[in-house]
Parts: structure tokens; sequence; C-alpha cells
């Protein structure tokens, strides 16, 4: 029987984005994946977005972590909204934390991306299968249920916490309610993930924020794009990625990009921060989770990767 870090662990760990590889020096361990964002302005200056296509990234994840389609296509949604809210903050944290819980069966949904760019995330439990819509997609506010989306950004040594009911659990109409209720800002929000019998073919979004002085003709102009978007964003990532998707969304609108950059899926578990955990563990608590040769695995949920330990490391 494997031993699996704590749910816990990614909301109370206190340690730097970046940091901890398993060599003691800080060095990065290797990108698992990569995706690519983008951040703008458009509508005169009235409007600010950013974009990503998380696809590659999101695929990986469902494979290390192996994803029900419903949980892969909530753990997508989310990273993709950690990642653009981070770019989007009046002024960036060192790493911004999104928690998801619901009275659904898919209890729990975590995403982190940091300033580097660098992301992970994981959801409990990873096998949930929700009946389809009856629009026949999936149903990730099923699968959700009620609850609370909360959202942790850090600063230096300053961590600051807020918080907003699910208006739907889909995870993108919940992001726009977080931004208009905690940062009195309008917004639209499109995260989406395409999946295929062969996996992920499509994952990312977009979020426009509204600013104060935007015209009128720019914001009715915004709406009437994304009314007249033929498919979902995800859908739109697939057939022509980022291009695609920012080219109907802000058509006559004349956006400019003012940065761009790549995302990486990057855990920061080691052997010894996991070793670290099964420390903690009771010697009966041991027994229980050890295999017939006495040594412990331990599966990191954000990445999937596996450590083995000999009893006696663990008794030293």
């Amino acid at each position: 029987m494997g031993f699996h870090e704590r749910e816990e662990s990614l909301v109370t760990e206190s340690t730097a984005p970046g940091t901890d590889a398993g060599s003691g020096d800080g060095t990065l361990p290797p990108s698992l994946a990569e995706g690519r964002l983008q951040v703008g302005m458009a509508g005169g200056g009235g409007l600010r977005w950013a974009a990503a296509n998380l696809t590659e990234v999101v695929e990986t994840a469902r494979r290390r972590l192996d994803l029900s389609p419903v949980a892969a296509a909530a753990l997508g949604r989310a990273l993709t909204s950690a990642a653009l809210l981070l770019r989007l903050a009046a002024k960036t944290p060192q790493r911004l934390l999104m928690e998801i819980r619901g009275d659904g069966p898919l209890r729990q949904v975590l995403a982190e991306a940091d300033e580097a760019g660098n992301l992970r995330g994981t959801v409990s439990p990873p096998r949930v299968d929700v009946p389809f819509t009856p629009a026949g997609k999936l149903d990730v506010g099923g699968a959700i249920g009620r609850g609370l989306l909360r959202v942790l950004r850090e600063h230096g040594r300053g961590r600051y916490h807020s918080q907003v009911e699910l208006v739907s659990g889909e995870i993108g109409e919940d992001v726009a309610h977080f931004l208009h209720q905690s940062e009195q800002t309008r917004s639209a929000v499109l995260v989406g993930v395409l999946g295929k019998p062969h996996g992920v073919a499509g994952a990312g979004g977009v979020i426009v924020e509204v600013l104060p002085d935007a015209a009128g003709e720019a914001v009715s102009a915004l709406e009437a794009n994304i009314a007249a978007l033929p498919s979902g964003v995800s859908r739109l990532m697939e057939d022509g990625g980022l291009a695609r998707v920012l080219e109907l969304l802000l058509a006559g609108l004349e956006p400019r990009g003012v940065e761009e950059r790549t995302l990486a899926y990057r855990c920061r578990c080691s052997r010894e921060r996991l070793k670290r955990h099964l420390a903690h563990l009771s010697e009966e608590d041991r027994r229980e989770h050890a295999r017939e040769d006495g040594h412990i695995e331990a599966e990191c949920l954000f990445c999937g990767e596996t450590y083995l330990y000999p009893p006696e490391e663990l008794a030293s």
C-alpha cells in the first residue's frame, strides 16, 4: 500500500516557489510539460487580457495523476485560472494558490502558480465519474457541487486570503464571481478542457478585465464577440491555439500583446520532502502502509512521482 502526501500540504507549506527541488541548493526540478501565456491590452486601453494554452500541461497531468475525464477538466480549468489570475494581479504575487472545495464527489481541486511561471495542482479523488450534462458535456459543476472558492496570494512574508461561495462549480463562472466580489472587477472568464478518447486535445482559456475607464462601445463589442464564438474556448484552442482564440474574442478591439512567456508544469516534491511527511507517521501507521518487504512507497499528489523508502532509512 502506498502513502500519499496529505491533501492539505499545498495549503499549509511555506516553502518559497521553486525551492527544495531535492538537491538542497535551490535548483529547479525539470519541467514535466510546457504551455504558453500571453498578456495584453485592447479596446483602446480599457480592456486588459491574459490568455494561456495549457494543452500539453493538462494532458501530462492527466496521465501522471491517472485522472478521470471530469477530474482532468476541473484541474485544467483551475490551473488555467490560477495562471491568469497571478499575471493579472495589480502586484504580481510570488505564489498564488486557488482551492475549490465542494460537497460533490469531486471534493477538492488545488491549483498553484508562481511568478516564475511554474504550475502544479491536484484533485481529490482523482477518478471521479459523473453523468454527462443534458447537452452531452462533462459536468464539472455537478462533480464539484456547492462550496467555496478560496484564493491565497503570497507577497514576501505576507499571505492574503480571499474566498467566495461557488455560483456554479464550473470554475469559469466562479472565478468571474470572485473577481467581482473580491477585486470589484468586471471580467469575462472563459476556461475549458476538451477531452477526446486519446486524451486532452485542447486546454486553456482567457480572462478579459473591464477597466474603470473602458468605453461602453468596447464592452459591447466584447460581449458581442463572446456571444458569436462558434465553439468553446478549448475547441478553439485545439483548432488554432491562442492566436485563434484571441482573434475571435478580441475582434475589432485592436489587441496588443505586452508579455509572452512559457509556463511549466513543475513540481517541488523531492525524496527528502516526502520523507519528512513519513517521519510524522506513527510506527503503527508505517506498518499499515508498508509493503511485504517492509518498504514504504510514497506518491506525490501533484505530479505522481513515487519514492521508495526502506525501513532502515525511516528508522533513522
